[in-house]
């Protein structure tokens, strides 16, 4: 007896059921190698530690890659769309002449601007951390998951950088 009919009785199996699975076994292993290989996706990408990475969702949010189509192509809302609330304005937590320094703010500071909640005046601190506080435009801000372009403006009317 040869091999594949010693392997056949052990497995209770016939010959060419035997041949099928290894033919079938040796095209998965096969595939999964060519698909590794030609994949795509950079595993540095997943890895490394960059704060531009741990704070934005651009890839996912749909909502950011709209509103970043409507810059780019010049569209801005129109009257009619706004509701009452847009068109007042946000109401002030803070009074009119006081800003925070973002620097040295905490929760409570950065809560007291509207618009801000704690868990995004939490995310704003994490993202102030990574960067050894070191902010130097308020551009920066919109790497932060929740601050959109809308935030950002009460975010330059309300805090100071340095």
């Amino acid at each position: 007896m040869n091999r594949l009919e010693k392997l056949a009785v052990q497995l209770g199996m016939t010959t060419t059921e035997i041949m099928v699975t290894g033919f079938l076994l040796s095209g998965l292993v096969l595939g999964i190698t060519v698909n590794l290989l030609t994949s795509s996706v950079n595993i540095s990408r997943f890895t490394e530690n960059d704060p531009k990475t741990l704070f934005s969702d651009t890839e996912i949010d749909s909502l950011l890659h709209e509103a970043a189509a409507m810059e780019a192509g010049g569209i801005a809302p129109t009257p009619e769309k706004q509701t009452p609330s847009q068109q007042n304005g946000p109401l002030s937590k803070t009074t009119s002449g006081s800003k925070v320094r973002f620097i040295d703010a905490g929760i409570d500071e950065l809560t007291s601007i509207p618009g801000i909640s704690k868990v995004l005046a939490g995310r704003l601190i994490t993202f102030r951390k990574s960067r050894n506080g070191n902010i130097e435009r308020f551009q920066d801000f919109l790497e932060v998951k929740g601050i959109g372009r809308k935030r950002l403006e009460i975010l330059q009317q309300h805090l100071i950088l340095q």
